[in-house]
């Protein structure tokens, strides 16, 4: 059995991460425009939430991708890890010197050559000019740009620029790889190459974070994956699940439930990623309800898997009718209020051992189609070093000898069944 994950080793970590943009509607288009603009202000302004109460951890060496609908929150998420942007709520970790690859031509000036980028993206990245002289001749094999590595990179392609910035990002030595897409505009035999890059990578311990559109680079390439709707975290899990899940999402549509969270909470009702075995445990379900909409016929069911597929516990239950309102489920977003509703499952005592646990939770309509599916993962923290296994199971032991006190047919009975 795998031990515990300790919280340090998470190579990315967010806790109750939300990230709100502020949107006006007033363009101002010429001189005459902003200098009016000093003297009043400029119209309605609209909040908006890129991100909502984001809470998971990519562990170190992982491969993690996320997917997502244009505007789902990804390129957010993104720039919260390379410290683009700063959360307005929550806390992110980055464990580890990170290279970003969030768009064609990001970090290049456009009047320097390809030679002088390199140079300069080391500089950036805390390298000598003499590390980057070791560095620069790989950097520029790879690139496929001997040709050309002179040249301002204002005149490259986008393929050109997607192999420069490639051929720099490989060649850092990163701890945690960012990647956005990029590798879309490269010709099939570059991508081939980038991705036995990235295989090479992988196999030295780097952390990759995987942005693509392309489901099946990301069933195939990442260890696990997250789907990303409107900002919420609905599903994070095994790459191949979240894929099957989001394809499923696309082709049936927007559905008018929805599982936004599952989460486990500590002794103060607080989401947590870490628990204890043989305590009792609250398990947290976050359910998107329209207002007006009768929930009853919907079944959730919540499952407690471990690593690698055994299904340790299932149950399931039929929503009310009048399923309440979770009005402080959603902190900070109270537009979503009315529309969210909460369902909590009480564990007495949770008989497990130290390891990871899978907590899945997913709806059903009256015939037991699937509407949506969500999971998370846990840390089970050790609690008791005397047993082993995957259950921890209260027991006691007894010394007592009542042989001597037994009767003599029994002694004889009991002989004879240990001869059998």
């Amino acid at each position: 059995m795998q031990p515990a994950r300790e919280k340090g080793q998470y190579a990315i970590e967010f806790q109750d991460v939300s990230r709100r943009f502020t949107l006006h509607h007033e363009r101002r288009v010429s001189f005459q425009d902003w200098f009016i603009g000093l003297f009043r202000t400029r119209g309605q302004a609209e909040e908006f939430w890129a991100l909502r109460n984001v809470t998971f951890g990519i562990h170190r060496g992982e491969t993690f991708g996320l997917v997502g609908r244009n505007g789902a929150g990804k390129s957010t998420l993104l720039k919260l890890v390379t410290r683009i942007l700063q959360p307005t709520h929550g806390s992110v970790q980055v464990n580890g010197r990170t290279y970003a690859m969030l768009e064609l031509g990001a970090g290049f000036h456009p009047e320097l050559s390809g030679r002088d980028n390199i140079f300069l993206n080391g500089s950036l990245y805390g390298f000598s000019r003499k590390d980057m002289r070791r560095k620069f001749e790989e950097i520029v094999r790879f690139a496929e740009l001997e040709r050309f590595v002179d040249m301002p990179v204002k005149h490259y392609s986008s393929g050109m620029f997607a192999r420069l910035g490639f051929g720099i990002a490989v060649n850092m030595d990163p701890d945690i790889m960012v990647i956005d897409e990029v590798l879309a505009v490269g010709d099939s035999a570059f991508q081939q190459k980038c991705f036995r890059a990235l295989e090479e990578l992988k196999a030295r311990g780097t952390t990759i974070l995987f942005v693509s559109h392309d489901a099946d680079v990301v069933r195939d390439f990442c260890d696990r994956a997250a789907l990303i709707v409107d900002g919420h975290l609905t599903d994070i899990g095994p790459a191949g699940d979240v894929v099957d899940h989001y394809q499923q999402m696309l082709h049936t549509g927007d559905q008018p439930f929805r599982l936004l969270r599952i989460r486990a909470l500590d002794e103060y009702r607080i989401g947590t990623q870490q628990i204890s075995g043989g305590r009792p445990q609250r398990i947290e379900v976050l359910i998107r309800v329209p207002q007006g909409r009768d929930t009853s016929g919907l079944t959730l069911q919540l499952d407690l898997d471990r690593i690698g597929g055994t299904n340790l516990w299932s149950t399931t239950s039929r929503l009310p009718a009048d399923l309440p309102v979770a009005e402080h489920a959603l902190r900070r977003d109270e537009d979503d209020a009315p529309d969210t509703r909460m369902a909590r499952l009480k564990i007495d005592r949770l008989p497990v051992r130290a390891g990871q646990l899978r907590l899945v939770a997913s709806l059903h309509d009256p015939s037991g189609q699937l509407i949506d599916r969500t999971e998370t993962l846990v840390d089970v923290l050790p609690t008791d070093h005397a047993q082993s296994g995957l259950l921890a199971l209260d027991h006691t032991w007894e010394w007592d000898d009542d042989a001597a006190d037994a009767p003599a047919e029994s002694l004889e009975d009991a002989n004879a069944i240990r001869r059998l």
